[in-house]
């Protein structure tokens, strides 16, 4: 039985493209390795040896259900069994024309370029599809983007703070080490969330299961999100309080000091 009768070279990934040396050379692979397996008695204590024609047919049979992530699943577990350039190129196809990931897409296609056992024919096609999906990813990126959607509330700002004219003594001072100390409290935090952010985005990149991709996108982006707010609103508080420290309790006009997330307002004489 060839790969492609096994269902490792997938019809809608490889209808036309794919010629009898290559799947040769790829069921070669996978007879070479099972007979590396130890036999008679030693083989009782090896490992069973993975089917690799069972799972590329098993892959196959979830593509033509439409079971697209499933299909993924099982082709690179073939694949990490016996590493077979095609296996990779259905991995590809699946990810650019049935679930649109086209980071995904490219990342599968440039793995099987660079494949020893890649047909000339089918890496024309797949760097013509490389240059198609990062055309769209520049269009997508250019285009108008609705704002995103924050799943984690930010923190609530710190509170507008006007100072009278004749402040009673020290109060001046004392909203500047309060405003001084949230500000720094919120650098912190901020600073907490955007390493949690980039655990996430690591996760991301290391994951090869789409749902936990995913997941961990929409993750990242939401604590990325809060931690800017965070260490907006916290840099504000630390420089109104700085400010206000800075002036003291002695200044001839009113000074009214605002703080909100992303902005610092300052009014009256210094």
């Amino acid at each position: 039985m060839t790969l492609r009768e096994s269902g490792a070279y997938d019809p809608p990934a490889f209808a036309g493209i794919v010629g009898d040396w290559n799947m040769r050379r790829s069921l070669g692979l996978v007879l070479a390795l099972a007979g590396a397996l130890p036999t008679g008695a030693a083989a009782q204590d090896a490992p069973a040896a993975v089917d690799v024609e069972a799972l590329a047919r098993r892959a196959s049979e979830l593509y033509k259900a439409e079971q697209y992530t499933e299909a993924v699943s099982v082709y690179l577990q073939a694949w990490q069994a016996a590493p077979a350039a095609a296996l990779l190129y259905n991995v590809a196809h699946i990810y650019d024309r049935k679930l649109g990931e086209r980071e995904l897409a490219i990342d599968f296609y440039r793995k099987y370029i660079t494949s020893p056992d890649a047909d000339p024919t089918a890496v024309a096609r797949a760097t013509e599809r490389i240059q198609v999906l990062k055309q769209q990813q520049a269009e997508a990126a250019a285009a108008p983007k609705p704002a995103p959607v924050v799943t984690a509330p930010p923190p609530d700002p710190p509170p507008v703070v006007t100072q009278p004219a004749e402040p009673p003594s020290g109060r001046r001072r004392a909203v500047g080490w309060i405003l001084a100390g949230t500000g720094t409290a919120l650098l912190a935090g901020g600073g907490v969330l955007g390493y949690v952010a980039r655990t996430d985005a690591d996760a991301f990149a290391d994951s090869t299961d789409l749902d936990e991709k995913r997941s961990h996108r929409d993750s990242g982006q939401s604590k990325a999100l809060a931690a800017d707010v965070m260490m907006g609103v916290g840099l504000a508080a630390g420089i109104t309080g700085a400010v206000l420290l800075l002036i003291g309790d002695d200044a001839p006009a009113p000074v009214t000091v605002g703080a909100g997330p992303g902005f610092l307002v300052i009014g009256g004489s210094l």
